[in-house]
């Protein structure tokens, strides 16, 4: 997916992403105001990013303002240009407040060891808000990093705020590879995730499932959820797959391609999420797996769709 981006995108204010954030202006920030500064946080560019390594001043921080007195149902994290040679440098531990002075502040979201950032160069994650002040209004915001994944160095290309969530489509099974048993293809969108789709049928490749979003809906953002015994057989997890969308069922148009994507790992019922390259109003959604991390044999507890 991320091999799929060109330049001219990435010099387009918030191009990737589909849902506009809050406009934000920056307000001060940790580290020398150069190329790699503090304020290119909030420039709304992808190309450039907020890159400092001064860890006798951490935690680092970052202070935004929202312009006004906003309630922020997410916020959402995009990694730097570099991020899949140095994955290191993703914060993990990390406190978000709120304030309305400058001077009182709020707790609106406080994470510890989230790892939840992956390995790859511009890809948004985004938190919903849980702490005390997570439904509260304020002007300004700032950000608290404690600690990264491996060094005392943090990158980020960008920050933004969202005063409206991410909203799931409710998507029916239409049809998939494989029977249709306990671990059948139709499991893939039954909304649990103890159970599984759970396939071992070279003749087969590729995979395929296909899902109704009951109407023309754009996706910006699909969901892979890993079996209840991932870890013990990783070797299961997709990492080359196609997302393609239609509106007939016999017309088809490619939105994202993956290839030798090893985002997914050894964990159990875990949520991983991917921004398609594209997207258009479709009503059917195929994704087809051409290959795993090792073997034949495909599992996966859930596949749901966002817009």
């Amino acid at each position: 997916m991320r091999h799929l981006i060109t330049i001219s995108l990435l010099l387009l204010p918030f191009s990737l992403f589909a849902q506009a954030p809050v406009k934000t202006t920056f307000v001060s920030g940790t580290g020398p105001n150069d190329d790699e500064g503090p304020k290119m946080i909030c420039d709304g560019r992808l190309s450039t990013k907020w890159c400092i390594d001064i860890p006798h001043q951490l935690p680092y921080s970052i202070v935004l303002d929202a312009g006004k007195q906003t309630s922020i149902a997410e916020y959402g994290f995009a990694t730097g240009d570099d991020t899949s040679s140095y994955p290191d440098r993703n914060p993990v531990t990390w406190r978000l407040l709120g304030s309305n002075d400058k001077e009182n502040w709020m707790p609106v979201d406080d994470r510890k060891n989230d790892r939840s950032l992956p390995a790859e160069d511009f890809s948004e994650y985004r938190f919903k808000p849980t702490a005390g002040g997570a439904k509260d209004k304020f002007r300004y915001f700032r950000f608290e990093f404690i600690r990264m994944a491996g060094s005392t160095r943090i990158q980020l290309s960008e920050i933004n705020l969202y005063d409206k969530p991410q909203t799931p489509v409710k998507a029916t099974f239409v049809k998939g590879s494989g029977r249709h048993d306990k671990e059948g293809a139709p499991m893939i969108a039954d909304g649990f995730l103890f159970t599984k789709w759970c396939i071992d049928e070279p003749q087969e490749m590729p995979y395929s499932i296909v899902l109704d979003a009951g109407g023309q809906t754009p996706i910006t953002e699909y969901r892979f959820y890993t079996g209840d015994d991932t870890h013990s057989y990783p070797e299961r997890n997709p990492v080359t797959w196609r997302m393609s969308g239609s509106n007939d069922q016999q017309n088809w148009t490619t939105l994202d391609e993956q290839k030798n994507n090893r985002r997914l790992r050894d964990e159990n019922e875990q949520e991983y999420r991917f921004k398609p390259a594209t997207t258009g109003n479709y009503r059917y959604y195929r994704f087809e797996f051409l290959r795993m991390a090792d073997g034949t044999r495909l599992q996966l507890s859930e596949i749901k769709l966002f817009k």
